[in-house]
């Protein structure tokens, strides 16, 4: 799973204080997602820039693992997630917990393959979810699973971007789309 570190963490590497780090982050310097408590989380790959503007070392912790595709899953069901957890295939990283504002905050910061969306969400609308990432620049081609228990959400969802819609209870067809998906990101592209 993808780590976003906290601005302390990335100020002992950077060697720095934290005040350092926050205020790079205020100046723009610096690109970091907030949570609902406003505290400052760093993508690993922006770490890395930090890091290397300062001439610091890259510890292995942020070494980027050069192609490892990512699955992402969007829920605030335990249950949902271990489902998710069981179908993302050997060798791809999966991103996100069943901490919903958490998931949202890494999926924002990374730039999955794939993404499965829980249409039965409680406390948000999976659709207005879905609309909002298809109109974010690093999420827009990403390929959407919507999952869900009732037939009226699945055209909802394909009408505002899910690219298949699975039922939740249907493990072998999720498991099937989602190695097609990782193994056609692994491929080579022809030119």
């Amino acid at each position: 799973m993808v780590k976003l570190l906290h601005a302390e963490e990335l100020a002992r590497m950077a060697g720095v204080h934290k005040s350092t780090v926050l205020l790079a982050i205020r100046r723009g310097e610096l690109r970091a997602s907030r949570t609902a408590g406003r505290s400052a989380r760093i993508a690993p790959e922006d770490a890395r820039a930090y890091l290397r503007s300062r001439n610091r070392v890259i510890p292995p912790e942020l070494e980027a693992r050069g192609g490892t595709v990512q699955v992402a899953v969007l829920t605030d069901n335990p249950d949902v997630l271990a489902v998710v957890q069981q179908a993302v295939p050997d060798g791809s990283e999966l991103i996100g917990t069943a901490d919903l504002f958490e998931s949202l905050i890494l999926v924002g910061a990374s730039t999955p393959t794939a993404l499965v969306l829980d249409l039965d969400m409680v406390f948000m609308n999976p659709m207005v979810v879905l609309r909002a990432l298809r109109t974010t620049t690093n999420l827009r081609n990403v390929h959407v699973v919507a999952l869900g228990v009732r037939d009226e959400l699945f055209g909802a969802a394909r009408a505002v971007g899910a690219d298949n819609a699975v039922i939740k209870i249907d493990q072998k067809t999720l498991v099937s789309l989602l190695a097609k998906v990782v193994d056609d990101a692994q491929k080579p592209m022809v030119s």
